[in-house]
């Protein structure tokens, strides 16, 4: 695993809607050198879900996967977080118990931020300060969109909507088309949809006799991108007309 935790860490080219790519040079240089360098295999646990522990993590390498229990007592995928995003902010800004769990879902290299250190940072740094708030905010929007669109809406256009979004901001070119590279079972992307594992695994036949995509495990290839946004697209737009 090659961490990004170096001084040119300061000129990489951060995936955009991340918060080090939203933040100026100099702000996000002072927040990767904050805090202690933390690395974590996959499955290990950043946060659990209802502790009191404060610390903020910015992500380095890797991605992770934040996780919800149901009323049921089943983990339930909120969302999904990558190197340049931050995890555990919200603690921190309000001393409340964690509302999630983070778990790597591949090999992570972060930065561990205690509550003291990270608002220090944000008092000293405005622009930071406004960055960090806008992330917050975006992915509540983002999260709020995702669950509007998907709510309701037909199986085969929530997992076009999910694996567009996922494509889009984790997908790689490959030779078969874009490769998602967040590796998801297929009881944790039921779970981001809001299905049943059958139900799932029948939309994504359909998919895969369309030419569409591809799946491997814990993987999800997308060969017809176009297509695939086109399904997400025309679902979307007729529940908004």
């Amino acid at each position: 695993m090659v961490s990004q935790d170096d001084p040119s860490s300061a000129r990489t080219p951060w995936v955009p809607g991340t918060l080090l790519h939203a933040l100026d040079a100099p702000d996000r240089q002072a927040l990767i050198e904050l805090g202690t360098r933390r690395a974590f295999p996959p499955g290990a646990t950043l946060i659990n879900e209802g502790s009191r522990d404060v610390d903020t993590f910015v992500l380095l390498h890797g991605c992770c996967k934040v996780l919800g229990n149901s009323v049921a007592g089943r983990a339930v995928l909120l969302s999904i977080r990558i190197g340049g995003d931050l995890v555990g902010e919200l603690a921190a800004l309000d001393d409340k118990p964690r509302s999630a769990s983070v778990v790597a879902a591949t090999g992570v290299v972060a930065r561990a931020v205690t509550q003291q250190t990270f608002l220090r940072y944000l008092h000293q740094r405005p622009r930071a300060a406004r960055a960090v708030h806008g992330a917050v905010v975006a992915e509540l929007r983002r999260s709020t969109r995702i669950r509007v669109d998907v709510n309701g809406a037909p199986v085969a256009v929530r997992l076009a909507l999910t694996l567009s979004y996922l494509a889009e901001a984790y997908g790689r070119p490959c030779a078969d088309g874009v490769r998602i590279e967040v590796p998801l079972s297929q009881p944790e992307l039921a779970s981001l949809i809001g299905v049943s594992e059958p139900t799932l695994h029948r939309a994504l036949t359909d998919l895969r006799a369309q030419h569409v995509i591809l799946t491997r495990y814990r993987r999800v290839v997308v060969r017809d991108p176009a297509s695939l946004q086109a399904l997400a697209a025309n679902g979307a737009g007729s529940r908004r007309a």
